[in-house]
């Protein structure tokens, strides 16, 4: 079995038309990072051994020198992005900027094309992928005077909203090219005696459905958790 270890998120794959010239029958040597790097590229719910055996320009038999199954392969490079996640460096800045940053970096990788935001909701991301990020996110917000507690409730209120907006985002590119005016439609379809609160503020409700918008949730969660 070959090294497991990851060689960095940055490690090119070689296409495989410059794939190097090698002795016809025998496969073409590899490593697990390059494989993992690979299935990442195709996506992660729809992956299959076939589909990374094509990118990487070798046979499906190839890939069992590496891992096991597909299901061995979809693990590992799931924790593979999620431990390749940007977080923010620790500049002595605000907690609230460093939260921020944290939320936009989340919301980047659910909405990548490494696809796993489904495969965290069916339940296929073992909770071990996330455990270094925590407990970076345990340094920087005990180092600011926060209790490991109160550190640990907000990163979970921060996951929630951003694990939610991407959900949301994903529904609504789905349904509509404008989702905030098929919302919009959608009220006005309505008789306004039936919902004259919408009616009223339906300018605050089209923009909360806008998932361009999603990081307005975040401020009003870091203004409250700062009181």
């Amino acid at each position: 079995m070959p090294d497991p270890a990851f060689t960095p998120p940055s490690a090119a794959l070689v296409p495989p038309d410059e794939a190097p010239a090698r002795k016809a029958g025998r496969p073409r040597r590899l490593t697990t990072s390059q494989v993992i790097q690979a299935a990442i590229a195709v996506g992660l719910e729809d992956l299959t051994m076939a589909k990374v055996a094509e990118r990487l320009g070798v046979r499906v038999a190839v890939l069992y020198n590496y891992v096991k199954n597909r299901e061995e392969l979809v693990s590992l490079a799931a924790r593979h992005a999620m431990a390749g996640q940007s977080f923010p460096e620790d500049e002595g800045q605000d907690w609230r900027a460093y939260a921020r940053a944290y939320a936009r970096a989340a919301y980047g990788l659910f909405r990548s094309d490494a696809q796993l935001l489904p495969l965290l909701i069916s339940g296929k991301i073992s909770p071990a992928a996330k455990l270094d990020n925590v407990e970076r996110w345990l340094e920087v917000m005990t180092a600011r005077g926060f209790t490991a507690e109160r550190a640990l409730w907000l990163l979970h209120a921060i996951d929630a909203i951003v694990m939610g907006s991407a959900v949301l985002a994903s529904h609504a590119a789905a349904y509509a090219d404008d989702y905030p005016a098929a919302v919009q439609d959608s009220i006005d379809a309505r008789p306004r005696a039936e919902l004259p609160l919408l009616n009223a503020h339906a300018g605050q409700v089209t923009a909360c459905a806008d998932p361009a918008n999603w990081e307005a949730a975040i401020g009003m969660l870091l203004e409250t958790a700062g009181k």
